[in-house]
C-alpha cells in the first residue's frame, strides 16, 4: 500500500553492500512511486546517513546537495588496495607496527583546510561522459585532474594495532578510528589513501558510516528493513519540503503574487506581503502564500527601479 504525504526527503540508514541506486531502486519498488531520487553518493561498503528525495521534492536535489557531510570510519595503514577500501584488491603491503599515536595525530593535523584530491579510479565521477568506475572495470586507468575540497575537521578516535594473519610476512598493522567533517564531493577513501602515504606506510579506508548529511543525522534515520516491513512509517518518517528548505529564507506573496508564480512569472514588490530584510539580490528564497503553503523556490533580484523581485525556479503548486 502507497503511504500518504509523499512529497518529501526521508532519511535512509544505507546498509553495506548495497549501491545508493539500489536503495533508491528498492525504494520505488516498496513505496510504487516512480520518482525518487538520492541526495549525495555513499559507497557500497559505507553506511549511515542517505537523505532520498520522493515525489516532488526530486525538484529541490540541487539544493540540497551541496552540504557538509560528517564520517566516522577506520584506516588500516601498511595495506593498500586498488579500491582504497576494503572491498579491493591488495596491491601492496608494508609494515605499520611502528606508527606511533603522535605520528597519526601530527599527520593528521596536515589535512585540515583546503586540500587537493585526486578522484579515485572507482568512482562515480566522470571523465568525458564516461564513469570512472566503468573503465576502471576494462582494466584502463586514466588521468584525473585533482579537485578542491575542504576538511573542516579530522580527529583521531582511537589508536590501536591488530593481528591479520596471512598477509606477506607482517601479523601487527596499525589502525585507527576517526571522525571528519568535509565539503561535498571529498573523497574519505582518497584522504585515508593520503594519510597512509603522508606516514610512509600506505593505507586504505577499512570502515566507514556516514552520520550526518547536511541537516540529517543518522540518530533521525530510518532503516530499509523497516520500511519494508511497514511502508506506512514513511509517512511518519518523511521531512516536508518546506522543512527540508528552512535554511532558505521566506517570501510571503499575496493572491497576485501568486497567480504570477505558479505561471512562472516575475513577482515584483507589490505582489510581496513579507519577507526578511537581509536576502540579497540572488539568494534563493522560499516563496509562500498567505495561508503558509510553500509555493515553490525563487531567485531574488533587482529590477530596473532598484527594488527586489523574484524569479521563479522551481514550482511545486498547481494552476
Amino acid at each position: 500500500m502507497k503511504p500518504s504525504k509523499m512529497d518529501g526527503v526521508l532519511v535512509i540508514n544505507k546498509p553495506s553492500g548495497m549501491t545508493s541506486h539500489d536503495v533508491v531502486i528498492q525504494l520505488r519498488r516498496i513505496l510504487h512511486e516512480k520518482k525518487i531520487g538520492h541526495i549525495g553518493t555513499l559507497d557500497p561498503d559505507a553506511t549511515g546517513v542517505l537523505p532520498v528525495c520522493i515525489g516532488k521534492a526530486t525538484k529541490i536535489i540541487q539544493f540540497l546537495d551541496d552540504k557538509d557531510k560528517c564520517y566516522e570510519g577506520t584506516i588500516t595503514l601498511g595495506i593498500e588496495t586498488d579500491t582504497m577500501d576494503a572491498s579491493g584488491k591488495i596491491t601492496r603491503v608494508s609494515d605499520s607496527s611502528k606508527i606511533k599515536v603522535d605520528d597519526v595525530t601530527n599527520v593528521l593535523k596536515d589535512f585540515i583546510g583546503e586540500i587537493d584530491q585526486i578522484p579515485p579510479m572507482v568512482s562515480a565521477k566522470k571523465i568525458k561522459g564516461e564513469r570512472l568506475y566503468k573503465i576502471a572495470r576494462q582494466g584502463k586507468t586514466v588521468d584525473r585532474s585533482p579537485i578542491k575540497v575542504r576538511i573542516y575537521d579530522l580527529k583521531l578516535i582511537k589508536f590501536y594495532q591488530e593481528n591479520i594473519i596471512g598477509i606477506d610476512n607482517y601479523k601487527n598493522f596499525a589502525k585507527f578510528d576517526f571522525s571528519v567533517t568535509c565539503s561535498k564531493g571529498t573523497y574519505v577513501r582518497t584522504l585515508a589513501f593520503d594519510i597512509g602515504n603522508k606516514l610512509g606506510c600506505g593505507g586504505h579506508l577499512s570502515r566507514l558510516v556516514r552520520t550526518r548529511s547536511g541537516q540529517w543525522t543518522i540518530e533521525k534515520s530510518v532503516q530499509l528493513n523497516e520500511i519494508k516491513e511497514n511502508p506506512q512509517i514513511v509517512s511518519s518518517s518523511i521531512i516536508s519540503m518546506d522543512n527540508a528548505l528552512s535554511f532558505m529564507r521566506s517570501v510571503v506573496v499575496n493572491e497576485t503574487g501568486k497567480r504570477k508564480f505558479i505561471n512562472g512569472v516575475i513577482v515584483d514588490t507589490a505582489d510581496i506581503l513579507s519577507h526578511n530584510a537581509e536576502i540579497k539580490f540572488d539568494d534563493n528564497v522560499r516563496i509562500h502564500d498567505i495561508s503558509g503553503d510553500l509555493l515553490g523556490i525563487g531567485r531574488a533580484f533587482q529590477s530596473v527601479s532598484k527594488s527586489i523581485n523574484f524569479k521563479p525556479i522551481r514550482v511545486f503548486a498547481n494552476n
